[in-house]
């Protein structure tokens, strides 16, 4: 019997997305409840394991092409499952420090060689199904991990990272059961990732060449994608690490309340991956960037309004989860069909991701600490624009380029 890669994919990134949910939601009430972390403390602690995430992706973006992506995510989520296990039980901060930074490590060379064998060699519509498919999965987990880890925390937070270690064992079981029963299973990605790293678009079976004929357009596509991955992922990582405390310290709720709340935000995510699965208007248009780019600022502006007004965030997460979902599929859409090697995109656009989201976390927490949600949305601000300028700059840029390449074809 032989199964499909994708089955194995999609099962893993989801029960992988779940753990690493459930373990980001339960940490920052222990790290609060049990060693008294400030808000600026949790945000520093967490930033430093993006920084450690931030590594584990530039490895592989410098020396993944070296190696097959099978044996690369397959030994990281060995490791990722070991060092699960002391979070729940660990008494001193020093255990916490070195477990949770070691797993964001490792958790780096998991993603992006994952993303890399899914998507290398498809064209353009096979592409935009599989990765609506695979973000669809990992979001399932996203909305699952907070809603879970609110109810649980509540009754007992050692069942909380009994839970999170639970669904790394069943990602070993599901690589295991890949190995057995797909090793046969001869694939196109697999040829290409293996023979020809440096693969360009034109070796794709869907030709994207001649949708766009001047290559050098496509390069800043995937600029325009990154930039926009790296503005939203600054959001996240206010709204989820900064966002849950302000609900249950500063307004009263309950953990299960801000629990709800991120579970919202993984719905409409939801929501979105499946629109932009089906429709592909979106594809290589410009316009589209400056449009969610300015729903990047409009979320910001009701962060700023929402203050002790619970209903403000369920608007919040409902405007950013679609957002979201559009700025990190067009990060890896543009990452994988846009030429150049596919491994390297892909470990930028985690690289992008993660860049945003550790500095979100950390100028979050601080800012919040010491100037309530006001500093955030005025640093939030500050960062947007600095992006809007440079996506409408890239966008000239490319317009000189195809005025440029027009005049030499005549």
């Amino acid at each position: 019997m032989s199964i499909k890669k994708d089955f194995f994919v999609f099962a893993c990134s989801f029960f992988f997305c779940l753990g690493l949910n459930i373990l980001g939601f339960s940490l920052i009430f222990r790290l609060t409840d049990w060693f008294s972390f400030s808000p600026g403390q949790i945000g520093a602690f967490i930033a430093l394991g993006n920084l450690f995430y931030f590594l584990g992706c530039n490895l592989y973006h410098r020396f993944g092409s070296a190696f097959h992506p099978v044996k690369v995510f397959s030994v990281s989520a060995i490791l990722v499952f070991f060092l699960s296990i002391p979070l729940g039980f660990a008494k001193t901060t020093g255990i916490v420090y070195v477990s949770y930074w070691i797993l964001n490590l490792c958790t780096g060379l998991y993603w992006p060689p994952l993303m890399a064998w899914l998507t290398s060699g498809l064209g353009r519509y096979e592409l935009n199904r599989k990765i609506g498919i695979y973000n669809r999965t990992w979001m399932s987990g996203t909305i699952l991990g907070p809603l879970i880890s609110g109810g649980l925390y509540q009754w007992n937070i050692r069942v909380n990272f009994l839970v999170h270690s639970f669904c790394y064992l069943l990602v070993l079981l599901l690589l295991f059961l890949m190995k057995r029963y797909s090793a046969k299973e001869a694939s196109v990605s697999d040829e290409i990732l293996s023979s020809e790293p440096e693969h360009s678009i034109e070796t794709m079976p869907e030709n994207l060449s001649s949708e766009r004929p001047f290559d050098k357009g496509l390069d800043l596509y995937r600029y325009q994608g990154w930039i926009n991955a790296l503005c939203s992922s600054l959001f996240v990582g206010v709204l989820v690490n900064v966002v849950p405390l302000h609900i249950r310290d500063g307004m009263g709720y309950t953990e299960q309340s801000a629990g709800i709340i991120l579970f919202l935000r993984g719905v409409m995510g939801f929501i979105g991956f499946t629109i932009l699965a089906r429709f592909t208007a979106w594809h290589f248009n410009r316009r589209w960037f400056i449009i969610l780019h300015f729903g990047l600022f409009a979320c910001t502006l009701f962060l700023m309004l929402a203050g002790q007004w619970f209903f403000f965030y369920f608007i919040i997460v409902i405007l950013f989860g679609f957002i979201y979902s559009a700025c990190y599929n067009n990060s890896m859409f543009y990452s994988s069909a846009t030429g150049g090697n596919t491994k390297k995109n892909l470990a930028l656009h985690e690289i992008f991701l993660c860049i945003g989201n550790a500095t979100g976390t950390i100028m979050g927490g601080f800012l919040y600490q010491h100037f309530r949600f006001i500093g955030i949305c005025i640093a939030l601000f500050i960062v947007l624009s600095i992006g809007l300028g440079t996506l409408i700059f890239i966008e000239r840029m490319d317009s000189r380029i195809s005025i440029r390449s027009s005049r030499l074809t005549k």
